[in-house]
């Protein structure tokens, strides 16, 4: 019996080490989800490189996720250019969407958020400063296309999360459940 009465069954406890267990495995999946979004981000890019018949040297991602780079042959053409520097924002905004099929909504909301973010990153080496150079304004308006669809991706998991977190079904599913 505890103090109030209350049998030690009906009392909910919460081991401190199942507590620092999810605080972990939480940092360790955003850990990995950060790693992940550099790779399908450069990935991309790779893969138009390829595909536009260059030569890709170097595929660099630092342990943290934080940073990343692909070296690659030179690509000419401003529709070359622009497909290659939108590659990586357009794959990490399908990766946004898709992981909203997951049951776990933080990875749908970090994807968006990080890709929502990038897209308005102007600093030079960035693929929206390489597509301001070649579109001029119009790059602004890709900017909000591609904010205005992570930030969508990034809202319905956010309502998912507020309907009920203790649900095990993909997220979309459960938005679409309002």
């Amino acid at each position: 019996m505890l103090k109030n009465g209350a049998s030690l069954t009906a009392a909910k406890v919460y081991p401190v080490a199942s507590i620092s267990l999810k605080v972990i495995l939480f940092f360790f999946i955003i850990w990995a989800a950060n790693l992940s979004y550099g790779f399908v981000h450069e990935a991309a890019h790779a893969l138009v490189v390829k595909t536009l018949g260059g030569q890709v040297y170097e595929l660099y991602i630092n342990p943290f996720g934080t940073d990343a780079h692909t070296t690659h042959s030179y690509v000419t053409g401003t529709a070359s250019i622009l497909l290659l520097e939108l590659a990586g924002m357009a794959m990490t905004t399908m990766l946004a969407f898709f992981t909203l099929l997951s049951d776990y909504a933080p990875l749908p909301l970090f994807v968006a958020l990080r890709t929502a973010i990038y897209a308005l990153n102007y600093s030079p080496g960035t693929d929206i400063y390489a597509m301001q150079q070649v579109l001029g304004s119009g790059s602004g308006l890709l900017s909000i296309l591609i904010v205005v669809i992570n930030m969508t991706c990034a809202a319905i998991a956010i309502a998912a999360l507020i309907k009920n977190a203790s649900i095990r079904e993909p997220v979309l599913k459960r938005f679409l459940h309002f």
